[in-house]
């Protein structure tokens, strides 16, 4: 996550979902809302995408979101909340998840696509099991590992999260529903990603000392998450969802250490097993996140790590790099920027994160030659093997 958000990061609601249609927005000009104190600003931000959205779609919208955030670098770290805001209310202009789905794209970390789901599932009166099997089905235009339908299956269970009102074990039951391994881990990672950056955002809205107020953080801010235990509630559920909630848990340890990477690192080396190494993994995301993608500061804060530690931090890192906009460059610029010892690895990261992106063999490979020439065949050994 970053200072304020997760990065792969970063699904936050900024507001109600309306699901009956959008709330007529009075024209907002970029310029007034950049002169705007922060909260004032983001909800500006918020009515001129409406606007633009209304009036020209969702397409135009995100291209309008991308330069607001080149222009504010306070947009830039709400970028994921924003995008997401997109997705909702493209759900209501356009009446369907499919159709709202269609217009989106794998920009901020793919937030159009879970903002639309929440949306989508926040407008059933009862959400049943019968509801999410064929919301991401795979097609001719969409294989059954592509980023695309990993988008959705991970935007079904933000839905789904918010849904019940924060209750991660109905949550991950419900992703239990799902037919295959893949698709359920897809889902599990949506859930405990709502659960933390929902709880970053009550925490941020409180003054210092005050309790989170409302149902719907308070339930949220009290039942699955721990001060006492900050690799809860990792640390007491069942194998199967352990993965995906190592993955996204440092987001949850930074926010209650107040970004000591340091003390970080010693978290995660508290946890048993295998899923160590995805601890040290999901802190190189919030690095990624937290420095916005500055390689210099990744480069920094992963090496306040030690031997083993440094190298997952990387290819956390790396991942998220490519994954904030779908694209490997520049990942295969953080790959340019490390020492010898810890570049075989990252650009072998690259040719692992290129297979969901493109599903042309010969794709995967032209986005590994443009690696430096002697790490090459480490990214295609990964990106072709099938």
């Amino acid at each position: 996550m970053s200072g304020r958000w997760s990065a792969w990061g970063l699904v936050v609601l900024l507001g109600i979902i309306w699901v009956g249609g959008i709330q007529a927005a009075e024209p907002d000009s970029l310029e007034g809302c950049r002169a705007q104190p922060f909260d004032a600003k983001m909800q500006c931000y918020q009515r001129h995408l409406e606007t633009v959205l209304q009036a020209e779609g969702t397409e135009h919208a995100l291209t309008v979101l991308e330069q607001i955030t080149a222009q504010d670098p306070e947009a830039l770290r709400e970028a994921h909340p924003l995008v997401h805001h997109v997705g909702q209310r493209s759900f209501a202009h356009y009446g369907t998840a499919p159709l709202a789905l269609s217009h989106c794209r794998d920009v901020f970390w793919s937030g159009c696509y879970h903002g639309v789901l929440q949306a989508f599932l926040s407008s059933l009166p009862n959400v049943e099991p019968q509801h999410i099997l064929l919301l991401c089905p795979i097609s001719e235009t969409v294989s059954a590992y592509s980023f695309q339908r990993y988008n959705c299956l991970h935007g079904l269970g933000h839905g789904l999260t918010i849904q019940f009102r924060f209750d991660v074990l109905k949550s991950l039951a419900f992703c239990d529903a799902l037919p295959g391994s893949w698709d359920r881990e897809s889902c599990y990672g949506g859930v405990f990603m709502e659960n933390i950056v929902t709880f970053q955002q009550a925490q941020r809205a409180q003054p210092v000392g005050a309790q989170p107020v409302g149902d719907h953080h308070h339930h949220e801010a009290t039942s699955f998450l721990n001060p006492q235990d900050l690799l809860y509630p990792c640390s007491v559920l069942n194998e199967k969802y352990l993965r995906a909630c190592y993955l996204m848990q440092t987001s949850a340890v930074l926010t209650f250490l107040n970004y000591d990477f340091a003390q970080a690192f010693t978290q995660c080396a508290r946890v048993e097993g295998e899923h160590q190494t995805t601890c040290y993994r999901s802190l190189g995301r919030d690095i990624s996140g937290y420095t916005l993608r500055d390689a210099v500061r990744v480069n920094e804060l992963c090496r306040l790590g030690q031997a083993d530690q440094i190298r997952q931090c990387f290819i956390g890192a790396v991942k998220d790099f490519i994954l904030t906009d779908a694209s490997p460059d520049p990942g295969l610029a953080l790959c340019r920027s490390l020492d010898g010892p810890f570049k075989k690895d990252c650009y072998a990261t690259v040719g692992e994160m290129v297979i969901p992106l493109f599903d042309d063999k010969e794709k995967r490979a032209q986005a590994c030659r443009k690696g430096e020439d002697e790490f090459v065949a480490a990214c295609l050994e990964v990106a072709t093997a099938f």
